[in-house]
């Protein structure tokens, strides 16, 4: 008899699903020859300074301090309700003499790797021990899985990985929030990942309060359908010289060049967690955590494959199934463009082997199709909605741009240039995928595309007399444009995201970048695709950051938009205490301005 160990009574019923059969009876499944339990989140977890039986880590004191167990490191049953007595369940069918093999079938990560092993190693269980690792919960995914479980010695390095990160922010935790909080005279929570990430959200405002506008002044001059720009100018004077030159209208300017380029614009990739959040951040004003919860009700209703993930890409033995999913209608109506659909989807964009570590990126699962739509929730609806259009994206043909870069001075001042450029969509290729047509941020970039068909990068339509060597005459009067240097744009949860994920982008330090940037499966990050959300969240329930207006109600079926709100993080520090000057001031306070489109 095997006994099988879940995560999640959800994953436990989809488990013995999979196997056929079954009975459930208190706290587990009997299916076969196999007994499904599960877990509840941590069932098992560090000990905190003051339960150690010396009690010399009760007081908060410096001279207490640093607090290190090691070697000693205890550990306790969860005070989560329900915790305790789960694990007495598993305890028991453990030690019943009923299995004579355990199955880890926590979540394939660290973290249910974790959840696992502590429970074991509570239990003091001397079973064989194997894991299951399965990328959905689709029934055949499960099968084929248990069919080609590994040993959990196979997974010892993760393990490690896991118990070494919960030691490392235990010891943070514990000692750097008691030691801010004995010297500040309040509570200060100082952690591993919230702390830098708080730092990143004051470091902005710092710099955004500092930011002293300059002036500036651009001379435009109409040419009849399409406009020639000057240089920027920081002396009015100068700007107030050139338009002088294009006063009345009818001036002769030469082209100096004409440059004609086509861009193509490649198809984003697949998403992994973090991007997924991004994007629905940027075009829903979804949290992080919302989207993830969207994700996880996904996930455990088959309906997309494993949540966590820091790929964007998949394998060479996963190419068969991304081909049944793109195969037929099932994920074309009511999900994307059906007359935009690629002809011959180029699958070769998505697969890298070297670069799926222990997921692949995020897709939809068979069981997908617009029936299921009207029986989700908005969130839900629209993170599966995005997640089927982002698969059709990334095997789509580019996007092509016809891009006119004109150079040009007024006759007689060779040192004066003057430029205009257009860009012309000429096939949207990816872009005309999704139903939605929103501009939104992130590293895929794309652009409105304006009714004339030109982006937003244009300068009007630059006719074809338009060529090296030709003189053209002006068609009015030149215009001053005045503008100001503007500070950095504050947070948005999705930026914050980014920089989270891209956290040694932030560092001078040399030796310190180097160490985030070796981890390679994090970008330089802070944080994981599974804990960032849960760090926003966390500073945000400290009180140290404070979302803004509330998100407006998100849209429904067939319906999309954008919402950009900029909103004041406010942290107000402990009495007495001044950031800048680290002395005792009191009334002082820290204002952190992040843009944080809440769900």
């Amino acid at each position: 008899m095997r006994l099988i160990i879940a995560e999640k009574h959800s994953v436990a019923r989809a488990i013995a699903q999979a196997i056929g059969g079954g009975t459930e009876q208190d706290g587990h499944i009997r299916c076969k020859d196999n007994i499904v339990t599960w877990a509840q989140g941590h069932l098992v977890d560090l000990m905190p300074p003051d339960e150690y039986q010396d009690g010399r880590w009760k007081r908060w004191d410096l001279t207490a301090l640093p607090i290190d167990p090691h070697p000693g490191w205890r550990w306790k049953l969860s005070s989560a309700h329900g915790a305790a007595r789960q694990y007495r369940i598993i305890d028991r069918l453990i030690h019943s003499g009923e299995c004579d093999s355990i199955v880890n079938a926590c979540d394939p990560d660290r973290e249910g790797e974790a959840i696992f092993r502590r429970i074991v190693m509570h239990a003091h269980a001397d079973c064989p021990v194997m894991r299951l690792w399965a990328p959905s919960l689709e029934g055949h995914s499960i099968r084929q899985a248990l069919d080609s479980m590994k040993p959990a010695d196979d997974y010892q390095g993760l393990a490690d990985a896991a118990d070494l990160r919960a030691k490392a922010d235990w010891l943070i935790g514990m000692n750097a929030t008691r030691a801010y909080s004995v010297l500040v005279g309040t509570h200060m929570s100082v952690g591993r990942v919230q702390t830098p990430t708080l730092w990143m959200v004051v470091d902005r405002d710092d710099r955004i309060s500092r930011h002293v506008s300059e002036p500036y002044w651009t001379v435009r001059i109409p040419m009849g359908g399409w406009t020639l720009t000057g240089p920027r100018h920081t002396d009015k004077s100068d700007a107030d010289t050139l338009a002088n030159l294009f006063a009345d209208g009818g001036e002769p300017v030469n082209i100096v060049d004409v440059e004609h380029t086509k861009r193509h614009e490649k198809p984003p990739r697949l998403y992994n967690l973090t991007a997924l959040q991004q994007d629905m951040n940027s075009r829903y004003g979804m949290s992080a955590s919302r989207t993830l919860d969207a994700l996880q009700y996904l996930y455990e209703n088959k309906l997309a494959t494993y949540p966590r993930t820091d790929s964007r890409y998949i394998t060479g033995a996963d190419l068969d199934t991304l081909n049944r999913l793109l195969n037929g209608n099932w994920r074309v109506n009511g999900f994307i463009n059906p007359e935009a659909r690629p002809a011959n989807p180029r699958t070769q964009l998505v697969v890298d082997d070297s670069k799926v570590a222990g997921h692949t990126a995020i897709l939809p699962t068979e069981n997908v199709n617009a029936d299921i739509l009207g029986a989700l929730e908005d969130s839900e609806r629209l993170v599966l909605t995005r997640i089927v259009a982002r698969m059709w994206e990334s095997v789509a043909e580019d996007a092509i741009h016809h891009i006119i870069r004109v150079t040009a001075h007024p006759a007689g001042h060779e040192d004066i240039l003057l430029t205009a450029t257009m860009d012309i969509t000429v096939a949207q290729g990816w872009k005309a995928i999704s139903q939605q047509h929103e501009k939104f941020g992130g590293e895929d970039g794309g652009g409105r595309v304006d009714d004339d068909g030109h982006s937003g990068m244009t300068d009007g339509f630059i006719p074809d007399a338009v060529v090296t060597g030709a003189v053209i005459t002006t068609a009015g009067a030149a215009e001053i444009h005045e503008g100001s240097t503007k500070p950095p744009k504050p947070f948005t949860e999705a930026s914050l995201l980014s920089a989270m994920e891209h956290a040694s982008r932030y560092l001078e330090d040399k030796d310190l970048k180097a160490a985030l940037d070796d981890d390679t499966s994090h970008s330089g990050g802070v944080g994981t695709p599974a804990t960032r959300a849960g760090i926003i969240e966390q500073l945000l329930g400290n009180g140290y950051l404070e979302r803004g207006k509330p998100s407006p109600p998100l849209p429904k079926a067939g319906y999309s938009s954008t919402w950009s709100r900029p909103c004041t993080v406010t942290r107000q520090p402990p009495h007495g205490w001044n950031r800048r000057s680290t002395k005792w001031n009191t009334g002082s306070s820290t204002r952190c301005r992040c843009s944080i489109n809440s769900g």
